[in-house]
């Protein structure tokens, strides 16, 4: 699985974005249920629905600058994938 690792401002530690990074957003913020969120699950399986997806859009674009469209993130088959196509996102925005 694709983990990317981005500084921070201060003495803040780095961000690492990986599926926890993905997983602590759709449970904070999205308030899903932990458990059926595992890397292997699909969308459908883990419960993201669309409007697990706008708020992890969101939250992406407020804490990395990044947009990443909802139409984007539907396409990853899995939780993990989902992750991958972050962390890719956050990889090509960092160069």
């Amino acid at each position: 699985m694709t983990a990317v690792t981005r500084p921070t401002d201060g003495d803040d530690p780095p961000e690492v974005i990986d599926f926890g990074y993905i997983r602590d957003i759709l449970v904070d913020h999205a308030a899903l249920d932990p458990a059926p969120i595992t890397p292997d699950a699909t969308l459908a399986q883990a419960g993201v629905d669309s409007m697990a997806l706008t708020v992890l859009s969101m939250t992406v674009e407020d804490r990395l600058g990044l947009l990443v469209t909802e139409a984007v993130l539907a396409q990853a088959p899995t939780v993990a994938a989902l992750a991958g196509l972050v962390a890719g996102r956050a990889a090509d925005h960092a160069l």
